[in-house]
């Protein structure tokens, strides 16, 4: 649809409610733990829907994307990572999200695992721009920072400085501390002697320190000898 208006939006509200599936909403609701309505739609849907909003006019739907559902505001995520625009533009879009929509891990996730195009050519500027995202006082746009490395600079060249980010993070946010713990499991995976050597002098506070070595522990990508020595680790 393009030249969205209050009223085609309304419209497209209702088909939304209408694509809702009972037994899905009452499941993902408990999963997310969201403060938000729950419509029943599945993520591929959602993509799908994204993919073609952002086609035919990503703007103009931005411009009228509610935010009342947790469905609407990853709507916002998806068709904001999906459009056909310049990285600058992206970045408008991607602010407003990270700092006013994302309420819970799914909206975090699923974003930041769908911009991977968005970063070509990006990449070292845009890792220099997330570093506000940790430093806010919002926590769910700390998260975002997170697994925006997670997702996408878990490399040799970034490792080091991903992990001294990690590092300086100090919350009590749960959702912080949990990404703070998957992304040094899913690094300590990719690249092991870097991470051990980050061990020796880390300041991670006890339970996120913990729940790293529950996390890799729990991954198959983990040697069965590294997990003992992890675990030998544990305070």
């Amino acid at each position: 649809m393009e030249n969205w208006t209050k009223e085609t939006y309304a419209a497209f509200r209702n088909e939304l409610f209408s694509q809702g599936e009972e037994e899905y909403k009452k499941f993902n609701a408990k999963l997310l733990c969201s403060q938000l309505p729950v419509i029943g739609l599945r993520v591929p849907f959602l993509r799908k829907t994204a993919a073609k909003i952002a086609k035919e006019d990503g703007a103009g739907f931005l411009r009228f994307c509610g935010r009342e559902t947790y469905e609407e505001r990853l709507l916002y995520g998806l068709v904001a990572a999906a459009m056909p625009v310049p990285y600058a533009d992206f970045l408008h879009y991607c602010d407003y999200y990270t700092e006013h929509l994302v309420e819970n891990w799914a909206h975090c996730d699923v974003f930041c695992s769908s911009v991977k195009k968005k970063l070509k050519g990006h990449e070292k500027e845009f890792f220099q721009y997330i570093e506000k995202y940790l430093k806010s006082e919002n926590p769910w746009a700390v998260r975002v920072g997170i697994i925006l490395m997670l997702s996408h600079y878990l490399t040799p060249g970034d490792m080091e400085a991903v992990l001294e980010r990690i590092d300086a993070i100090h919350s009590e946010h749960y959702y912080v501390r949990m990404g703070q713990a998957w992304l040094l499991a899913t690094a300590w995976a990719k690249e092991r002697e870097i991470c051990r050597e980050y061990l020796s002098h880390h300041h991670l506070d006890d339970w996120t320190f913990n729940k790293f070595i529950q996390k890799a522990c729990e991954s198959a990508r983990v040697s069965a000898e590294d997990k003992k020595y992890l675990k030998s680790l544990k305070r």
